[in-house]
């Protein structure tokens, strides 16, 4: 099969995942800097330099003095900025324009084709660049982990990258991980992911996502599952330091298993809960779960089942601390000789570009 062919001689090799970092870098240092972007604190300081986005409470602001700050949108006045910048409220409604100075302090002006707006502030949960060609910077995350235990002799070896491009209306993104645990008594287990996904906002918070996805699991039993998915989901609620989402629609699969001479393909439905909260009170902390459940629609009684849950805490500017859960299921895994669970913690280090 080519795409296992593929998956075994590239095993996501440490000098990929060094070439897609520096890809990252790369795209990120060209970005040219406005540096006339202002903002004003609610105590009257004032700093100059370019607004890079506001996600999760924070806005991220860049200048020559201090390099890219992270500054609580809580404690801002106003942001003025000529750059075209896409705001989003809690409702889910978007707007699109420059950002003027509104004579009410608890407003910000959007200056947009139809005419200036004015958004109170404590409903504003994110602001995005965009180009004139409607695109804006690569947002990339990297992580590396490793652990020892001497007692059982384990050591396990853990490396996740993750990438996402935005556009005014859609959100394309790409994540890999890969977990590789050895003993002394047990041979090597690895459990890895790729993953390529779209999303389409749409009005009032509603989105459709479509993506393809290769994943190997020597615990399950599996080689390779390939799947491509199309569906759809809403944000159920969005705020400053939470955001709650579903999704749900329809996979199509094939899977490579241990012990098994021919591909299985099958269609599945597919449901996801995923809740995020983020505090940035010292410790600053940010917390992720989410819930998938698979069950087959051409295997009758089969339910998959993906769960993870992640804290991710602030070392310094941009540098991580992370502690991962996971756990897959498949209650009728297609080798008798598999597992019907994978669980483990790991941890790690992350930077974010």
């Amino acid at each position: 099969m080519v795409y296992l062919q593929y998956f075994r001689l590239a095993r996501f090799s440490r000098r990929s995942i060094c070439a897609l970092a520096m890809a990252g870098l790369f795209l990120v240092s060209t970005t040219v800097n406005a540096d006339t972007d202002v903002v004003e604190f609610k105590n009257g300081d004032r700093l100059t330099g370019e607004v890079k986005k506001l996600v999760r409470g924070r806005l991220s602001f860049d200048t020559d003095a201090t390099g890219v700050i992270s500054i609580d949108w809580d404690d801002i006045r106003s942001v003025k900025t000529d750059q075209k910048i896409q705001i989003e409220v809690v409702s889910g409604a978007r707007y699109f324009g420059s950002i003027g100075r509104a004579e009410n302090e608890a407003e910000i002006m959007v200056e947009t084709d139809r005419g200036p707006v004015a958004l109170n502030r404590i409903i504003v949960v994110g602001m995005h660049p965009i180009d004139a060609a409607g695109f804006r910077g690569m947002d990339l995350s990297v992580s590396v982990g490793y652990n020892f235990t001497k007692a059982s002799d384990v050591t396990q070896f853990n490396v996740g990258v993750s990438a996402s491009y935005r556009t005014l209306q859609r959100i394309v993104s790409a994540d890999f991980s890969s977990i590789i645990s050895d003993s002394a008594n047990n041979d090597s287990s690895q459990r890895q992911a790729l993953g390529f996904n779209y999303t389409r906002l749409r009005a009032n918070r509603w989105l459709n996502d479509g993506g393809v996805s290769f994943d190997r699991n020597e615990e399950l039993g599996l080689n390779l599952r390939s799947s491509i998915s199309a569906g759809g989901g809403r944000i159920i609620s969005q705020t400053n330091n939470s955001q709650f989402l579903l999704t749900g629609g329809l996979k199509a699969t094939r899977e490579n298993n241990v012990n098994e001479p021919e591909d299985v393909d099958s269609l599945e439905s597919y449901g996801e809960i995923t809740w995020e909260w983020y505090r940035y009170d010292s410790p600053k902390l940010d917390w992720t779960t989410s819930l998938e459940l698979i069950p087959s629609l051409t295997e009758s009684g089969r339910v998959r089942g993906e769960f993870d849950a992640t804290l991710s805490w602030e070392l310094f500017s941009d540098l991580f601390w992370k502690l991962e859960f996971y756990d897959s299921f498949d209650n009728k895994p297609q080798s008798d000789t598999a597992e019907k669970n994978d669980y483990g913690v790991t941890t790690s280090v992350s930077y974010k570009f």
